[in-house]
């Protein structure tokens, strides 16, 4: 405990006037009783001032010695063992206390002073009484502190609990005023929260229509293709607004750009692009119009992205330009396809150019909106004005038109008409016969135009001349019944060998006829099958169309051949197939198992295609009942081709391009002829295969 705390108990001052009125007192005691018991004598007044002062100074230090230990002993014990806790125990404990003040304190002084001032009596006999002296005093010292701390301590409690009665009772006072201004106060609160309430009614019904405004606008934008923006017409574009979907388009968030904070608008946009854009713009605000234009964007990881945007001004009162609203969409998709489709585009029509056929495409009115450059050379270039393009029906004679006609309105309602012959005007006028091929052009489920191939067929007409002429002749000799028998055996000889030559010539032109006529066949329907690819598969169109550039380049190089090797018919074979596969979407199964022995034998070019065509001419299919071709080599070195059947209900009209046809071919080169053979459930094709060795020539 220190000296402040104990001072709390008895201010210094206090305490210092205590132990001096003691000191006075018990000097003034112990002074006269030794005078005039005998024991210590004054001698004069100088010796009584001297022993009263030294005596008070002595006395002044013993009680300050003994002071401060007792309030020490009495704080400990007033806060550890109280008097209504234990009186006994408590003045036990006290009164030991006391007499070890006492003792200690006396015997340290009593002893000090004999050290200055020896004592005539002796100091075991001045500490004996002193001792006796001081524990006296102590116990009536101690008995004024506690009675001191004591009184001290009930008037600090009744101090104490006066302030807490005025205190309760002006916080009462004070509660009771609060209750009177708080009722005033509530009147006041109630008048104003009805207010407020009405308030409030008010502006929650315009908060929520703000909310769903906001939610509306929020829905529109977050749905819209592009991102809506507002800026002003300034060098960087400053952004006031801008959807987040501008994230999608850039990799920059709208917070990038609104009010500039990372970057322009105008930065991302291409150089080579910038000046255009700003034209566009500007022309477009200076005649107050909607503007809409296509341009490139630098996108964050530094690849371009075509867009479209589009938006006008905003004016204010005074006309004067304040915002640009629009929106910006990207079209990087549509321009890739574009793209895609162009190049798609002009390799189809490279294709085209090298078919030495004339290839056209009608549009609805007749008109013809594509050739290739052999139809260019046949009807004349097109046009590049739209309005004047040429009608398909100037091409050919008044007589075949109707014909023309009828079939282009089957084309029209998607009716797949046959292949037939017409008389064509060339570009230089001069007539020739042709065989057209034709097919509806089909796109979305809805017919746009017609497209087809055009075959000339002169040669086998002039064929068909001489075979006339051959057999009028015939008729004319047989006739001539009056000439000699060796003459007229001499002119039926002449003739037979005349007619046998000129046979032998035909076959030969309908086999050339054949290889022309075979084309369009599976080219056309190839090319329906890529305009198709083009739209939907660009990169499957590109390998249709290497596919179709390999069969084709196949049919050019074979087209003046009568054999070729198998092996050689096979890879043609492969890439046909490919194309089929594509055509009729895994409605077909072709099995072929034809051992490497086989691959140098001699067989007819483009045959197993014309029988595998034949048996999808004349068969139906479909995913669930495919198609199955068998295709093998038997002991008998014959190619076996065996197709399931399940016969068309429609019975197709011949062109002359059959079976008949590969009979007569291979009997202009071989002995040997192909068997067909059909059953309840097969149809059997075996084409011999020749041994180059043993192939005889004429």
């Amino acid at each position: 405990m220190t000296l402040r705390q104990i001072h709390q108990l008895i201010p210094f001052n206090r305490l210092f006037k205590l132990v001096l009125g003691m000191a006075l007192v018990l000097q003034l005691v112990i002074i006269t009783y030794n005078h005039f018991s005998g024991y210590h004598e004054l001698h004069g007044f100088d010796a009584l001032v001297l022993r009263i002062v030294r005596g008070v100074f002595y006395s002044m230090i013993a009680g300050f010695a003994i002071a401060y230990p007792d309030l020490f002993v009495i704080q400990h014990l007033n806060k550890s063992l109280q008097w209504s806790k234990g009186v006994l125990k408590r003045a036990v404990l006290q009164f030991t206390a006391m007499l070890i003040i006492a003792t200690a304190v006396s015997s340290i002084l009593t002893t000090f002073a004999h050290w200055v001032n020896s004592y005539p009596q002796g100091l075991q006999n001045v500490l004996f009484n002193n001792m006796l002296i001081y524990c006296v005093v102590n116990a009536f010292f101690m008995s004024i502190l506690e009675a001191w701390i004591y009184f001290n301590d009930s008037t600090k409690e009744k101090v104490r609990s006066e302030k807490n009665r005025i205190i309760y009772e002006a916080q009462i006072r004070m509660e009771e005023e609060k209750n009177r201004y708080a009722k005033q106060l509530l009147e006041q609160e109630k008048r104003l929260n009805k207010h407020l309430e009405d308030e409030i009614k008010k502006r929650e019904i315009i908060t929520g229509q703000l909310k769903e405004s906001r939610e509306q606008l929020n829905s529109i934008l977050t749905n819209l293709a592009g991102a809506a923006y507002r800026c002003y017409l300034d060098d960087h574009y400053t952004m006031k607004y801008i959807s987040e979907k501008i994230y999608d388009i850039t990799g920059y968030h709208a917070s990038d750009f609104i009010g500039n904070d990372q970057l322009t608008f105008a930065s991302i946009i291409h150089p080579d692009d910038q000046e255009f854009c700003r034209h566009r713009i500007l022309q477009a605000s200076m005649e107050k119009r909607h503007y809409e234009f296509e341009y490139r964007i630098i996108h964050k990881n530094g690849q371009e992205v075509w867009v479209n945007e589009n938006g006008k001004g905003i004016y204010d009162e005074g006309e004067d330009l304040r915002f640009l609203d629009g929106i910006i969409i990207d079209i990087s998709r549509r321009k890739e396809a574009e793209m895609d489709a162009k190049d798609s585009e002009k390799k189809y029509q490279d294709l085209l150019n090298l078919l030495p056929q004339p290839v056209f495409e009608l549009n609805l009115q007749g008109e013809v909106v594509l050739s290739n450059k052999a139809g260019d050379a046949f009807f004349g270039s097109l046009p590049n004005d739209t309005n004047r393009r040429q009608s398909a029906l100037d091409c050919f004679i008044p007589e075949d038109r109707p014909r023309i006609i009828e079939n282009f309105k089957k084309s029209a309602h998607g009716i797949d008409t046959e292949p037939g012959e017409f008389t064509a005007i060339k570009i230089d006028g001069s007539l020739c016969p042709v065989m057209v091929f034709g097919n509806p052009i089909v796109r979305n489920g809805e017919t746009v135009g017609r497209r087809g191939i055009i075959v000339d067929i002169s040669e086998r007409k002039k064929q068909e001349e001489k075979l006339i002429k051959a057999k009028k002749e015939l008729e004319r000799i047989n006739n001539t019944l009056e000439k000699s028998v060796a003459e007229r055996t001499k002119q039926l000889t002449e003739a037979n060998t005349q007619l046998l030559k000129v046979q032998k010539e035909n076959l030969q032109s309908q086999f050339e006829v054949l290889k022309q006529q075979v084309n369009p066949h599976f080219l056309f329907n190839s090319l329906n099958v890529l305009t198709s690819l083009i739209k939907i598969d660009p990169d499957l169109a590109e390998s249709f169309t290497e596919r179709l550039s390999k069969v084709y380049r196949y049919v050019l190089e074979n087209k003046e051949k009568d054999l070729v090797s198998l092996s050689t018919e096979l890879e043609f074979l492969y890439a046909y197939l490919f194309l089929l596969d594509i055509r009729f979407m895994k409605k077909l199964k072709i099995n072929i198992k034809i051992d490497k022995v086989y691959h140098d034998y001699q067989i007819l070019p483009i045959a197993i295609q014309l029988i595998i065509e034949n048996a999808i001419k004349h068969n139906t299919f479909s995913r669930a009942q495919p198609l199955n071709i068998e295709i093998f080599v038997d002991n008998h070195q014959q190619l076996n081709i065996i197709n399931n059947l399940n016969v068309r209900e429609t019975k197709f009209v011949s062109t002359g391009v059959g079976l008949e046809n590969i009979h007569r071919r291979y009997a202009l080169v071989s002995d040997q002829s192909p068997e067909f053979t059909q059953t309840s459930e097969q149809f059997i094709a075996r084409l011999p295969l020749l041994n180059p060795n043993k192939i005889e020539t004429e």
